[in-house]
């Protein structure tokens, strides 16, 4: 199987958004782990964390610059944990962190355009 996404970066992006949404799946399912001591959860855990990592370093391959892929993959996975933590009721969101996950998000939206703009240092 080819993973070499050089030539379709919207796909190599695509894959940065899933690992980022895959964060989400083993940062709440670390709440239900009981200390790791709940099979189930363990394995949703663990496998949620190998298929995170594995949708950051594909994309690397490709050619997407490592700073700019590490803090789009982990802005995405903060900003949707929060939120699915608010909808589980596992935390409140108050108008500070709102504000600061739209911070996030404008910086995760303008590192990518930064990115495309300027091509990747490494040939």
């Amino acid at each position: 199987m080819n993973l070499d996404f050089t030539d379709r970066p919207a796909v190599a992006w695509a894959i940065i958004v899933l690992g980022g949404i895959f964060q989400v799946g083993w940062s709440i399912g670390l709440d239900y782990t009981n200390g790791m001591t709940n099979i189930m959860w363990d394995v949703i855990v663990l496998v949620s964390l190998l298929l995170s990592m594995l949708c950051l370093s594909i994309p690397m391959k490709s050619g997407i610059p490592m700073g700019t892929a590490y803090a789009v993959w982990i802005g995405i996975g903060v900003v949707l944990t929060i939120i699915v933590s608010a909808i589980l009721d596992l935390e409140e969101i108050n108008i500070g962190m709102i504000a600061f996950m739209m911070v996030t998000i404008v910086g995760v939206v303008g590192l990518k355009i930064v990115s495309d703009q300027g091509g990747s240092e490494k040939e």
